[in-house]
């Protein structure tokens, strides 16, 4: 996601406040998700395993929502 956030600096200046924003929502979701876990004392495979399931979510969400409308503007 890092490369996608330096890709979108180099190429469009105002996109960057959003891209801002999504990082630290995904950092919430994945700080929510860790936060449950370790309420309900999983252990440390199982928290893992939300975590990373939580944050490849939402990585993939990030790309569908930069996508879709990138598609919608160019027709």
């Amino acid at each position: 996601m890092g490369f996608l956030l330096l890709i979108e600096f180099l190429t469009q200046r105002q996109g960057i406040a959003q891209s801002v924003m999504l990082w630290l929502l995904l950092a919430g979701a994945v700080a929510l998700t860790l936060w449950e876990c370790r309420e309900r004392g999983y252990r440390l495979k199982v928290l893992l395993w939300w975590v990373s399931f939580a944050a490849l979510t939402h990585v993939v969400g990030y790309i569908v929502l930069r996508l879709v409308p990138r598609r919608e503007r160019e027709s």
